[in-house]
């Protein structure tokens, strides 16, 4: 988020906008408040005041209590979103005071903004600016929608027949937002946690106005009318939204004299506004310095092959312990063995639901026993390099493949320096060839990482003709490769790619590698399967994957099933759907950033496995 400060550049345009807004309102309500205050006999407001029940301030303070429960929630939610790292608890209390004190004062979103650095310094002044202005703002479209809502369900002094047209285009964007990839946009779980939440703060807050209010005003006529009120002296910025409030109520309940509503107002500000006001400013003024976290586990040395694609824009190393993969509303799992509590609180963090991502059918089970929801999706292809030959009647047809590259001559073998140059050219050739390239948890071409991972290359006659990349890494306490990149010219001669394969596995077995994988096919493509997916898939993309089945299954592999878990269906079929346009549609502006960039890991240091050449030479942890 950014937690420098950066001078009173950055507070000095939010300031005007506010201090011009609550000048202009001002300046309209002033006049005709000044008029009928005129009339007013102010001690008999006091006397009015005093004569409210005991028992009508004690509902309006438990209504205030739910009020700011509410807020606390709400500025937890908007935490998550803006990934500020911040407590809970922190988080929650600072909110709090920063609406109380901002409420009180007036010039919300700038107060705000004071009480949360004060209180949440490690936002810095910027970030906790930000943070106030996206809180307001998120606050006033919950406001919006709620209010048009009360004016088309309950009696309202106003009728607004296109009420669900502008309902409908308030909540577009809040469901186009994900959809389009907007960045800054919360995903549909947060504005849904904002709107419920925002509800009950409004009602809650109507609630302790109703109770002090004199008179027979029914709770369903007041709340369009207090809605109304509440965003006018919201909008006025005006301390406590005085005058504007007042001047919204009169107007919505002709009913009711002057005198009446502002005894009635003024015992509100006193339950609702300044007493929660004293309490956050005793909040602010005894916070105390940030309380210790507990420290996020780094890259091991001998990572998953997974974290080789960190760097590639779309996967990150969780401070949890995995390599962690982000779609609008799941916060996605590729490292087997994560625990599956860890990766609820983890992804309750930041307003996702967690998605466990081509598990092993050992690791399916606990998450099953944990109530998560299994689906299998794949099968994964694997070669021990000590034991593989060419010999054997299941793979007649690869050695076939094989004569035919070789007496193209056609010869592969690991290359520790690429051509990059040659390399591109051929990858580009193959994406015009075959469309885009895939992304999420399949590799991307990025010419400047060429040859970080073992890398086989393809050549005829001295010129490039194809090249193969793998993610080394350990499972099991074992090196392991997977095939990430696998990219033959469309000219190559037939055969290419199985010599590039074959030579690989030479490579591995020279290297100690302990198992080699082919990756993953699509489950619809597996003979005989009739799973939900694989009947969804067949219908959606006939024989998709039947041309990956039958090169892997050439090298008679170890077919293992892989799975997808999350805790409900629901959950299950959102985080499903989003993995596969993360992957089928990937983002376009991939960035070539180093593995152990900061952005991307949380290790202190780069591992030794990231080194060029080093592939599989490190022994597993202790």
């Amino acid at each position: 988020m950014g937690g420098r400060y950066l001078g009173a550049a950055a507070w000095r345009p939010a300031l005007v906008r506010q201090l011009a807004v609550m000048t202009g309102v001002l300046a309209l309500l002033a006049p005709g408040l000044i008029q009928r205050l005129q009339t007013v006999d102010i001690p008999a407001i006091w006397a009015a005041v005093a004569r409210v029940p005991l028992a009508d301030w004690a509902l309006a303070l438990v209504a205030t209590l739910a009020s700011y429960l509410a807020v606390a929630g709400y500025d937890r939610t908007m935490h998550r979103h803006l990934a500020t790292g911040i407590d809970p608890g922190r988080a929650g209390r600072a909110g709090v005071s920063a609406l109380a004190i901002g409420q009180m004062v007036g010039l919300g979103v700038l107060s705000g903004a004071l009480v949360r650095w004060r209180m949440l310094p490690d936002l810095g002044a910027t970030g906790a600016l930000r943070l106030s202005g996206a809180v307001s703002a998120s606050f006033l479209w919950a406001w919006a929608v709620l209010t048009l809502a009360a004016l088309w369900v309950l009696p309202a002094p106003v009728g607004v027949p296109a009420a669900p047209v502008l309902m409908a285009a308030l909540l577009g964007p809040a469901v186009l937002g994900p959809i389009l990839r907007v960045s800054w946009a919360p995903n549909l779980l947060t504005m849904l946690n904002i709107l419920g939440l925002s509800a009950m703060d409004c009602l809650a807050a109507c609630i302790a106005l109703w109770a002090v209010l004199p008179g027979a005003v029914g709770f369903g006529d007041l709340v369009p009318v207090f809605l109304l009120a509440l965003g006018a002296g919201l909008l006025s910025g005006a301390p406590g939204g005085i005058g504007a409030f007042e001047l919204v109520l009169l107007a919505g309940l002709p009913g009711l004299d002057l005198p009446r509503v502002l005894a009635a107002t003024l015992a509100w500000r006193l339950v609702y506004l300044a007493l929660p006001a004293g309490v956050g400013a005793v909040l602010a003024l005894r916070s105390g310095p940030r309380k210790p976290v507990s420290a996020a586990r780094p890259m091991p040395r001998t990572p998953p092959p997974e974290a080789a694609l960190i760097g590639q824009g779309g996967l990150a190393w969780h401070p949890q312990g995995f390599v962690a993969g982000r779609t609008p509303h799941a916060l996605v799992a590729l490292t087997g063995g994560v625990d599956p509590a860890a990766m609820r609180r983890a992804a309750r963090a930041e307003g996702r639901v967690p998605v466990l991502y081509k598990l092993s059918a050992r690791q399916a089970v606990a998450a099953r026993r944990q109530g998560f929801r299994l689906l299998p999706v794949a099968v994964e292809a694997w070669l021990d390099p000590a034991r593989f030959c060419d010999g054997g009647a299941g793979r007649a047809g690869l050695r076939r493949k094989l004569r035919r590259a070789e007496s193209a001559g056609v010869k592969a073998a690991l290359d520790l320096s690429p051509d990059r140059q040659a390399c591109a050219r051929v990858n580009a050739a193959w994406v015009r060839a075959r469309g885009r390239e895939r992304g999420f948890s399949m590799g991307r071409f990025a010419v400047g990482r060429l040859g970080d991972d073992p890398t086989i290359v393809a050549r005829q006659h001295g010129c490039v003709v194809g090249f193969a990349t793998f993610l080394a890494g350990w499972e099991g306490g074992q090196p392991v490769w997977v095939l990430d990149l696998l990219r033959p010219d469309p000219a190559a001669p037939d055969g290419t790619a199985q010599a590039m394969i074959r030579a690989a596995l030479a490579a591995a077995r020279a290297a100690g590698v302990a198992r080699l994988s082919l990756a993953a096919v699509p489950i619809s493509a597996v003979p005989g399967e009739a799973g939900l997916i694989a009947r969804l898939e067949r219908r959606l993309c006939p024989r998709a994957g039947d041309g990956l089945w039958q090169f892997k299954a050439g090298f008679a592999p170890d077919w293992q099933r892989r799975y997808i878990a999350a805790p409900g269906w629901l959950s299950l079929a959102v985080g499903g759907a989003e993995i596969a346009r993360a992957v089928l549609r990937p983002a376009p502006d991939m960035r070539e950033t180093p593995r152990c960039d900061a952005e991307y890991e949380f290790a202190s240091a780069s591992a030794a496995w990231q080194g060029k050449g080093s592939f599989a030479t490190e022994g597993p942890d202790p």
